[in-house]
């Protein structure tokens, strides 16, 4: 769409990022998050009767996916009465499952579809598809960078992953730490990989990477391996978990002393590092990245705002550590954090 090109009413919901925004010039109207009637004024006063809005991910039922959830249904309770309605899918990092997530909801005629995209490739037809349509997408948690070139491509809602890993390379500097291995629980998650590379990039000592496909499915196999890989390597000293779940499991697993960081919170992982037992966690708030694209997709379908600007909605990553570990743990508790 070029600048000339006229943009489709908010009636027939078709209005997308491309016709508000072009690179390096603002068209928006009202493109603050929670903005006012500006949008309303510029492109009319339509509201949509219905919003249709379908959440995909790879994510599982473990403690990070289910405070995810957590913010969905949050955001789908807050919306209900204007309109909002929210189908979720949760593939368990099975491929096509998540690719009959998303064929569902443009089946279904839905405004927006939020995904994860762990596997770009793997997503890339159905993401097509949808976006030939005029469904708006909106990628969450993983897949930074993977659809900017959609016509019908929002926002990124996540965390920088290289980033993130970055600082964990530093946590274990300040710990005094000389051999790291990061555990990558999901083979084909190029985040998790994205991570370990920039934990690599931080820390002053030997980085080694341990991949087990699936770990959080088989928490009790997976403990059996990174004992059998300490086994193996007697020099390593350090443990960083891409997920909360692993990390609980790794404390039984690891030799004493080894000193262990994650990614994600989770009531354990909180208690854990209240007591030392966990240095730190990578905090990429995953309530927020399950509430926030609902609130944007029902803000897009009936005010036109946007958000971003070609860049991510960053929720993360934060450090939590003994020192303030306290403050989120009753948040924790309550699922939220």
């Amino acid at each position: 769409m070029t600048e000339q090109e006229p943009l489709e009413t908010l009636g027939e919901q078709k209005i997308t990022r491309r016709g508000l925004i072009v690179r390096g010039g603002l068209l928006t109207a009202g493109a603050a998050v929670m903005g006012g009637p500006a949008a309303a004024s510029a492109f009319g006063a339509a509201t949509a009767t219905a919003v249709k809005v379908a959440v995909v991910t790879h994510g599982d039922t473990g403690s990070f996916w289910s405070v995810f959830k957590k913010g969905v249904d949050q955001a789908a309770s807050d919306l209900k009465s204007r309109g909002v309605s929210v189908t979720q899918v949760y593939a368990n990092n099975d491929v096509s499952k998540q690719v009959s997530g998303i064929n569902a909801a443009i089946a279904a005629k839905v405004n927006v579809i939020a995904t994860s995209v762990p596997d770009a490739s793997a997503l890339k037809d159905p993401l097509g598809t949808a976006a030939s349509k005029g469904i708006e997408i909106i990628t969450v948690n993983s897949g930074l960078g993977a659809f900017d070139s959609l016509a019908t491509y929002m926002v990124h809602v996540g965390q920088t992953e290289d980033v993130a890993g970055q600082g964990a390379g530093k946590q274990f500097n300040s710990a005094g730490a000389k051999n790291l291995v990061v555990l990558i629980h999901e083979a084909s998650n190029s985040g998790l990989q994205q991570r370990a590379d920039g934990a690599k990039k931080t820390f002053k000592g030997k980085t080694k990477t341990l991949v087990i496909p699936n770990a959080t499915s088989d928490l009790p196999g997976t403990q059996q391996k990174i004992k059998a890989y300490f086994q193996a390597n007697k020099s390593t000293d350090a443990f960083l978990a891409l997920n909360p779940d692993v990390a609980t499991a790794a404390m039984s697993a690891v030799p004493g002393g080894t000193k262990i960081g994650t990614f994600d919170l989770s009531p354990g992982v909180i208690s854990a590092v209240q007591s030392g037992k966990i240095l730190f966690a990578i905090d990429q708030q995953q309530y927020l990245q399950g509430y926030l694209p609902v609130t944007f997709a029902y803000l897009f379908v009936t005010n036109a705002n946007t958000v971003g600007n070609g860049e991510p909605v960053l929720t993360g990553p934060g450090i939590v550590n003994k020192g303030n570990a306290s403050k989120v743990a009753a948040l924790a508790k309550k699922g939220t954090r």
